[in-house]
């Protein structure tokens, strides 16, 4: 129990807070280090991510397809359409569409309607189920059980949910009328039934699309309705088909969306994608400035060492915002000067000068910039135009020993040595461990100050059993003093 001055008149709650908050300078000390190696080791972290985007991007134009980006056009995109792949070949085609590729197709045709054949098969039959059976894509029998609660709808649904058929099935109720067409197109496309389905399937087939199911023992599938049909089409001069509307010729994927009319031909030309290129490059010119704008931004910024970290019980006297603006200035110049950020941003500007990229109209600011470049959009598409492949192989350029030894090599492998510079400082958040120089640093001032809460505590009851002691001592004698003071009165008395 402790006992609050009742007896020496002192406020010995108060005594003791002011005695602790002076034992407790030390704990604050080594709290405020510890609050600044975790904003350091975030703010290393937060360049990493910067240098991270920057790395992505530059890694793409290490490759060739970055800068051989072909484009399309079609005289009637509406009849023919293309995409160019990275192996396209520049040129021109006309195509003449003369058929499309179309899907095998089946409609029911029974009299009474698809509905009534469903019934009547059931009522004449003493079976509660039957089967029907297609050819699934995999050659194998796929076989669905129709029961008695089917309906049409109910049979549609379950032909076209199985993937291993490729067929649509729907059921119009108007016309009470089913209609299978296969996913696939060509003359390879089919709707073919097997020998496994039953008799009673077999007669429901029939009946329903006035097919005969005659299957021989050499035969496990009998295709029913017509086959679908090829694309069929002049490139060029040359009369050729496909099985599918969608096709892929010299690296270019064209797509028929109709035919043409007799002797008329959709042109479709194929051409370097300059203004891809030029954005691409723009795009690495501008995220490499807004990166090294950014950090030396961060390399420059002033240390405020009046605004220290804020306790716990600083942080109790002030607002949200005051708190908000203190440790905007306290985390100001974390990374001043720093030799890990700046000899990274020094490694990438000594290789983009030694890259001379002034041929193609990139140059570099004056000192003041800090490494800025600038681009002239001009001459980089002139020197597209006259001369894509050298302006490729400055990015891109593979020596004897399959080293990327081009400006995007030398710019990744310095990003990569860098980023893990500051991993080995910092870690990442993705860690589950932190074995960084920052995650160790920070686990010793925890303990440390673990250790010190534990001595603060220990401190604290001391200085409470010694004033509680005090006045015990204080009680006894006061009672000595009043047990004396009535004697002496009975003396008198």
């Amino acid at each position: 129990m402790r006992i609050s001055g009742l007896y020496s008149g002192l406020d010995i709650e108060d005594m003791i807070k002011q005695i602790m908050t002076a034992q407790r300078i030390p704990v604050d000390r080594v709290f405020r280090q510890k609050v600044k190696a975790e904003w350091k080791r975030d703010a290393y972290r937060e360049v990493n991510t910067k240098f991270l985007q920057l790395r992505n991007y530059v890694f793409d134009l290490r490759l060739q397809s970055s800068f051989s980006t072909r484009k399309t056009e079609s005289s009637d995109p509406t009849r023919v359409s293309a995409t160019a792949t990275g192996r396209a070949v520049d040129g021109t085609y006309d195509i003449e569409v003369t058929q499309l590729a179309t899907s095998a197709e089946l409609v029911s045709n029974a009299e009474d309607g698809a509905s009534e054949v469903l019934s009547r098969i059931f009522s004449e039959s003493e079976l509660e189920e039957f089967s029907l059976a297609f050819k699934g894509l995999d050659g194998s029998a796929e076989v669905l059980r129709i029961t008695k609660s089917d309906t049409m709808e109910t049979i549609a649904a379950k032909i076209s949910s199985n993937k291993n058929l490729g067929i649509t099935a729907f059921w119009d109720s108007f016309n009470d009328q089913i209609v299978l067409t296969t996913k696939a197109t060509g003359e390879s496309a089919a709707i073919e039934v097997s020998s496994s389905t039953d008799e009673l399937g077999r007669e429901f087939l029939s009946t329903l699309f006035g097919e005969t199911l005659a299957f021989s023992p050499e035969e496990e599938f009998v295709a029913i309705g017509e086959s679908g049909t090829n694309a069929k089409f002049t490139i060029n001069g040359l009369t050729t088909e496909r099985e599918s509307n969608t096709f892929e010729i010299n690296g270019i994927n064209i797509t028929l969306h109709r035919t043409t009319g007799d002797g008329e031909s959709v042109r479709i030309t194929v051409q370097r994608d300059v203004d891809a290129v030029v954005e691409k490059i723009k795009g690495f010119v501008d995220l490499y400035n807004e990166t090294i704008a950014e950090l030396n931004l961060k390399l420059r910024e002033p240390v405020n060492r009046s605004y220290e970290p804020l306790t716990d019980a600083e942080r109790e006297e002030l607002s949200e915002k005051e708190i908000e603006r203190w440790e905007e200035a306290a985390k100001s110049g974390l990374l001043r000067s720093d030799p890990i950020i700046s000899g990274i941003l020094s490694n990438l500007r000594m290789a983009i000068s030694e890259a001379n990229l002034s041929r193609i109209g990139i140059k570099t600011g004056s000192w003041q910039e800090y490494g800025r470049l600038h681009l002239d959009e001009t001459k980089l598409r002139e020197a597209l135009l006259e001369n894509p492949d050298d302006v490729m192989g400055m990015f891109t350029y593979v020596d004897e020993s399959g080293e990327n030894i081009g400006l995007a090599g030398k710019l990744t492998r310095i990003l990569d040595e860098g980023m893990e510079r500051i991993v080995s400082t910092a870690g990442k958040a993705s860690m589950p461990f932190d074995t960084s120089y920052l995650g160790e640093q920070i686990r010793q001032y925890e303990s440390r100050l673990e250790a010190m809460e534990e001595r603060l505590a220990r401190v604290e009851n001391r200085y409470w059993n010694q004033f509680t002691a005090m006045e015990r001592a204080l009680s006894e004698l006061y009672a000595q003093s009043d047990w004396l003071y009535q004697q002496l009165l009975a003396l008198q008395g």
